[in-house]
C-alpha cells in the first residue's frame, strides 16, 4: 500500500489579539533595554559632566536671617530668593506622605527611575510625538533641580534619568528625600522665590512648619505640580480639588486615616496670611539691599545674620495699617476696596536700628517697597526743619532773635518767584494775624513758616534736612517750607529720629550692631552716631512738637494716650493727597504715609488717615517699655510765658493762659506790664530784623 504524501499545514494567520499581544511584549521589551542603555548613558554623562553636590550647599551661600532667636527668613545669598532648610526628622509625618503621594508614591521602592513611570511615560510621549509626560521620580527631580534645566527633551531626561542612578547609589533615601524637600520650588511671594516646604509654609501658610494641618500639608505637595496657581487663590476649586485628590491618595496608601482625611476634605481654603513673611518680606528685602553694601559673602555655606526687627513690633505695625486701611475705605465709600495704600517705619532713634517696616497694603500683590522707594511730598512735616534751621542759625548769631515765644505774621505775603509772585495760603485760606511761634507750628499755619525760611534762608534750611539724614536733593525754592520736594518715608522717619536723638544722628540701619554675622568674610561698619545740630536748638523743636501732640494737630493722640508722653507732626500735601504722621518719643520713632499710588486725593489730612496707625503702633510699643522723657539740656532755661504775647506773663494782669516755654538762657522775653510794654531787658533781643517777627 502505498504511502499518502502528507502535505504541510498553512500555518494559522494570527490573530488580531495574538498580533497586539506580541507588540505589546515587543515595545515593552525595547522599553526596558531602552531604559538601561539611557540609565547607562546617562549615567557616564552625569559622571563626567557634574560633581554630585552636598545637598546643603548651593551655588550661593545660605543666609539665615534672625530676629532674636526667630529665624525671619533664609536666602541665598542676596538673590531674591526665599529658602528654610528643615532637617527631615523635623518635617511632620503628614508633609512627607502628601508629597510622596502626589509626587512619587513608590520612592522607597525604586532605584532612582520608576520603570512602571517611565513605561507609562513613554507611550504617552510617543503617541504625542514629543515629551508631555515625565514619570519622573523624586530623585529625577532633584537631579534635574541640581544639574539640568526644565527644557522637555529626551536629552535632558537621559542626562537627568543617569545623574538619579547616580545619586541613588551615592546616597541613601532620606537625604535624598530631605534635599528634594527642602530644595523643590512651590511659588514666589511677590518678587521673592520659595523653594522648599519649610519657607512655602512660613510665606503662604503664615506658620512654621511643624503646625501645619493634614489639609495645609495636601495643599503644600499641590503647590509643588502647580506653583503660583495653589496659594494665590485664583482657582480656589482646582486647588481644592488637587488637594483632595492628594488626601484621597494618603486614605488609598494608608498614611493618612478615613476621619482625619474626610475632615480635611471639607475644611475650607486657608486665606493668605495678613502680614507674617508676606509683610516682613518688605523687612527682609531691605536687609538683603544691606548685606549686598555691606557684608563680604562667603562663595558657599552657611552665614547667619540677627537684625533689628522687633518681631511683636512688626505685627502690631501690620495690624495697625491693615485695620487702618480698612477703616478708612469703610469711612470713604468713594475709595476702591484694596487699592489705597500705606507704609510704616519704627526707628530705634539712638543706634538708628529699623524696628518694624511695612513697605505697602500686601507684599503679594505689590512688592514695591513704598517706605523706602516711594519719594513724595511731606507737606507740613518739613516746618520744624525750617523753624529749627532759624534756632540753629540765633544760636550761631546769624539770625534776629527767633525763639518759640516770639512773634510771627500770619498775614498776606507776595513772594517773587522768576517772572510770577507765588502768593502763600493756610489750609483754611484765612489769616490770623500776629501769633507765637508755638501757636503757628500747633496750628500747622503755611504763611508764618513760608515767612521764617525766608528769612533763615533757603540753603540754611535744606542744609538743615540733609544734616538731620534726608539725602535726597531738595530744591531751595520757596515752597519748599511747605515740603513740596519728595522725599522718602524712611527718610523723613530718620530725619525725626535724629531730633529724637537729641540731634545726633544715626544711620539707619536693618542689621544688628550688638551681633556681628556669623559666618561672613567681612562687614563693613556703618558710620557712629554723630552730632549734626546742637542739644539746645533740637530740645525747643521737640518741646515745640509736644505741645502739637497736646494742643496742636496731633491731640487726637490723647486717645490712646500718647499727647503727654510723645511729640510729633502732622503732615498733608495739597488736594488731600498723601497724608502723614510722623511722632516719637526719645526711645521710638514712627512715620506713616497713606495715599494712594497715582496720587489721587484721598480726602483726609494726616491726622485723620495716618496718626490713628501710628497711635495704634506707638501704644503697643508704650505698653511694652515705658517711655522716657525729653530733659532740657543745660543752658536751656524753662519759664512761663502769655500765650497770646509770649511774653513773660506777669500774674496781676489777668492776660492770656501762661504756658511752659523753653529758651536759651538769656533768651527769655520781658515781663509785660498790664498794657503789654516789657519791663527791663532783654526786650531788645526779640525785635529783631526777621520781616516775620513782630518785636
Amino acid at each position: 500500500m502505498s504511502e499518502t504524501p502528507v502535505r504541510p499545514q498553512r500555518l494559522a494567520k494570527p490573530s488580531a489579539d495574538s498580533s497586539r499581544t506580541g507588540a505589546t511584549l515587543r515595545k515593552r521589551a525595547l522599553g526596558v533595554v531602552g531604559l538601561f542603555v539611557m540609565g547607562a548613558l546617562g549615567l557616564v554623562c552625569a559622571w563626567w559632566s557634574y560633581p554630585l553636590l552636598d545637598f546643603r550647599k548651593e551655588h550661593l551661600p545660605a543666609v539665615h536671617l534672625y530676629a532674636g532667636s526667630a529665624e525671619i527668613a533664609a536666602l541665598q545669598g542676596t538673590a531674591r530668593r526665599s529658602q528654610i532648610w528643615v532637617p527631615l526628622g523635623e518635617i511632620p509625618q503628614p508633609v512627607v506622605h502628601a508629597v510622596l503621594a502626589a509626587e512619587d508614591r513608590r520612592f522607597f521602592h525604586h532605584p532612582g527611575i520608576d520603570v512602571r513611570a517611565v513605561l507609562r511615560a513613554t507611550v504617552t510621549n510617543l503617541r504625542r510625538g514629543g515629551v508631555r509626560q515625565g514619570g519622573s521620580t523624586i530623585t529625577q527631580q532633584l537631579a534635574r533641580m541640581l544639574f539640568f534645566s526644565n527644557d522637555r527633551t529626551w536629552g535632558r531626561k537621559l542626562r537627568e534619568s543617569g545623574a538619579a542612578l547616580m545619586l541613588e547609589t551615592q546616597y541613601s533615601k532620606r537625604p535624598i528625600l530631605e534635599a528634594y524637600l527642602n530644595a523643590v520650588y512651590v511659588g514666589h511671594d511677590g518678587d521673592v522665590a520659595i523653594y522648599g516646604v519649610g519657607a512655602a509654609s512660613r510665606h503662604f501658610l503664615g506658620k512654621d512648619l511643624a503646625e501645619v494641618r493634614l489639609d495645609e500639608a495636601a495643599l503644600l505637595a499641590a503647590a509643588i505640580q502647580a506653583p503660583n496657581r495653589t496659594f494665590l487663590g485664583h482657582f480656589p476649586r482646582a486647588v481644592q480639588a488637587r488637594r483632595n485628590r492628594i488626601l484621597q491618595a494618603m486614605w488609598d496608601l494608608g498614611t493618612a486615616g478615613e476621619t482625619a482625611v474626610r475632615e480635611a476634605m471639607v475644611r475650607p481654603l486657608p486665606r493668605p496670611p495678613a502680614g507674617s513673611a508676606a509683610q516682613e518680606a518688605y523687612f527682609v528685602d531691605l536687609v538683603r539691599e544691606e548685606i549686598a553694601r555691606r557684608v563680604s559673602l562667603p562663595a558657599s555655606g552657611e552665614v547667619r545674620i540677627a537684625t533689628t526687627l522687633d518681631p511683636p513690633l512688626q505685627r502690631a505695625a501690620e495690624r495697625a495699617l491693615r485695620e487702618g486701611l480698612e477703616r478708612i475705605e469703610r469711612a470713604q465709600p468713594g475709595l476702591e476696596r484694596g487699592r489705597l495704600q500705606a507704609a510704616l517705619v519704627a526707628i530705634q532713634p539712638a543706634s538708628g536700628a529699623i524696628r518694624a517696616l511695612v513697605g505697602g497694603r500686601g507684599y503679594r500683590e505689590s512688592p514695591f517697597n513704598r517706605a523706602t522707594r516711594a519719594a513724595r511730598q511731606p507737606g507740613s512735616l518739613f516746618k520744624p526743619i525750617v523753624y529749627l534751621a532759624a534756632f540753629e542759625a540765633e544760636r550761631a548769631g546769624r539770625g534776629a532773635g527767633l525763639t518759640p515765644a516770639s512773634l510771627v505774621l500770619d498775614d498776606p505775603i507776595a513772594i517773587p518767584v522768576g517772572s510770577s509772585t507765588w502768593l502763600p495760603q493756610n489750609f483754611d485760606h484765612r489769616f490770623r494775624g500776629p501769633m507765637t511761634v508755638r501757636t503757628a507750628l500747633e496750628a500747622s499755619l503755611n504763611v508764618p513758616a513760608v515767612r521764617v525760611a525766608q528769612d533763615v534762608g533757603l540753603e540754611e534750611v535744606v542744609q538743615m534736612a540733609q544734616a538731620l539724614g534726608i539725602a535726597r536733593p531738595l530744591a531751595a525754592v520757596p515752597s519748599l517750607a511747605l515740603g513740596t520736594s519728595e522725599v522718602t518715608l524712611l527718610e523723613i522717619t530718620a530725619a525725626y529720629a535724629t531730633l529724637a536723638n537729641g540731634g545726633v544722628r544715626a544711620v539707619p540701619t536693618t542689621l544688628a550692631a550688638e551681633s556681628a554675622p556669623q559666618g561672613a568674610r567681612a562687614v563693613e561698619p556703618i558710620p557712629p552716631p554723630v552730632r549734626v545740630v546742637s542739644a539746645e536748638s533740637v530740645f525747643l523743636i521737640n518741646h515745640l512738637l509736644g505741645g502739637v501732640m497736646r494742643y496742636g494737630t496731633g491731640r487726637a493722640s490723647a486717645r490712646w494716650g500718647l499727647s503727654d508722653v510723645s511729640a510729633g507732626k502732622t503732615g498733608t500735601t495739597d488736594s488731600l493727597r498723601d497724608a502723614w504722621f510722623v511722632g516719637y518719643t526719645p526711645d521710638l520713632v514712627v512715620g506713616v504715609w497713606v495715599d494712594l499710588d497715582d496720587a489721587s486725593p484721598v480726602g483726609l489730612i494726616g491726622a485723620q488717615a495716618a496718626l490713628p496707625i501710628w497711635a495704634a503702633v506707638m501704644q503697643a510699643a508704650v505698653r511694652r517699655s515705658p517711655p522716657g522723657e525729653f530733659t532740657p539740656p543745660p543752658g536751656i532755661l524753662m519759664a512761663s510765658v502769655d500765650s497770646a504775647t509770649g511774653r513773660l506773663a506777669s500774674v496781676s494782669c489777668g492776660g492770656g493762659p501762661m504756658i511752659e516755654e523753653a529758651f536759651w538762657a538769656g533768651s527769655e522775653p520781658a515781663v509785660s506790664d498790664c498794657d503789654g510794654s516789657p519791663e527791663g531787658s532783654p526786650a531788645e533781643s526779640v525785635a529783631g530784623g526777621f520781616q516775620g517777627l513782630i518785636p
